[in-house]
């Protein structure tokens, strides 16, 4: 088999995340279900399929040295100047990777995901890893435990043969769907959340780079025979900020014809925001969740985290409670998705950059 090379997409803000999550330590550098950051996680379950040096992360230019001072040194860090999404990120490593290794496989995997058996995880990545050989484009299907309508959702079509687990050629790409289509969707059996993970040859990817996005492919090879990375960062950022912002699902993955789904049944979670943490850490007696000194009189089914100092709550239910460095927020839990429009309002006050 080809090498296997992992690019891990880690340039979100984590924004529902605030204020733990910071511009300087967003989501993927924190440690919100296990003992490391969730970049250092994802990085560490992929390793027995590759190497250290086969490892690279995209992730925003400001984000670098907070990386490099979490502890991860030895993988390649590539420095984005603006975001522009996930297509231009993984052109850019395509292209990179391909000009080390034309035969390469790229695995492609946020950096802000959960997965609880990492042995099944790491079988259905090798069973991509076979299919990407065959060119095909691999996408992992999270098998869906409950109706959803914050992911988007990927239909199955025919059976793929010789798989160890089960792979299916790719019917349709669904958008985010409303509750009653998110039902019909999980009582069917053929849709599986889109969790963005993907599997595929650099060479394979950037054929479908020239088929689908023509414009961004002449882009990427015009920056290339400049030298690409090795060119520095103002060749890098010239390129950049010239490319269109748009996904791999809308560039790409809708158009392209050889595309396969792998059922992924491994304990997947994208820990989107605060009510996530529920599914990872144990309840008192009374509902609530309490991470670091929190003390509760008749309180009940709160999540509370205090990073230092003490938080101590009277009568108060249904709480998502988060006092972390300077600030401090409080919200219900049924409105925990609004805490990204909070923090805007936040941005949007210059006395308070300190708190961003």
């Amino acid at each position: 088999m080809s090498n296997i090379y992992a690019v891990v997409l880690a340039g979100g803000k984590g924004e529902r995340f605030w204020p733990k999550s910071r511009e300087n330590k967003p989501k993927q550098l924190l440690a919100l279900a296990g003992q490391n950051s969730m970049l250092q996680e994802t990085l560490d379950r992929v390793e027995p399929l590759t190497s250290r040096e086969r490892q690279w992360v995209v992730t925003s230019a400001d984000l670098i040295e907070p990386i490099k001072q979490s502890g991860i040194r030895e993988v390649r860090l590539i420095g984005e100047p603006v975001g522009r999404n996930t297509a231009p990120a993984i052109a850019v490593a395509a292209a990179e990777i391909f000009k080390e290794d034309p035969s390469g496989v790229m695995m492609v995997l946020p950096s802000d995901h959960h997965i609880g058996d990492l042995e099944m995880f790491r079988q259905v990545l090798l069973q991509g890893a076979e299919l990407a050989e065959k060119d095909y484009l691999v996408t992992i299907g999270l098998k869906p435990d409950r109706p959803e309508t914050g992911y988007g959702y990927i239909e199955r079509g025919e059976v793929l043969p010789e798989c160890r687990i089960p792979c299916f050629m790719v019917k349709s790409f669904r958008e985010k769907p409303d509750m009653e289509t998110a039902r019909r969707f999980y009582r069917s059996g053929y849709f599986y959340w889109n969790g963005g993970i993907f599997i595929w040859k650099a060479a394979a990817i950037l054929q479908s780079f020239k088929q689908h996005m023509p414009k961004l492919y002449g882009q990427l090879m015009e920056w290339q025979a400049q030298g690409g990375l090795s060119a520095g960062g103002e060749k890098f950022a010239e390129f950049y900020q010239a490319v269109e912002k748009i996904s791999i699902d809308y560039g790409i993955m809708e158009k392209a014809d050889q595309v396969a789904v792998i059922k992924g049944e491994f304990g997947w979670d994208d820990l989107g925001s605060w009510e996530a943490l529920e599914r990872f850490h144990p309840r008192d007696d009374r509902g609530n969740i309490k991470l670091g000194q929190v003390e509760m009189l008749d309180c009940q089914d709160n999540i509370v985290l205090c990073d230092e100092g003490l938080v101590a709550a009277v009568g108060v239910n249904d709480l998502v409670i988060v006092k972390s460095g300077n600030a401090v927020m409080v919200c219900p839990r049924a409105q925990v998705q609004e805490v990204r429009k909070l923090l805007e309002q936040v941005r949007a006050n210059k006395d308070l950059k300190g708190y961003l």
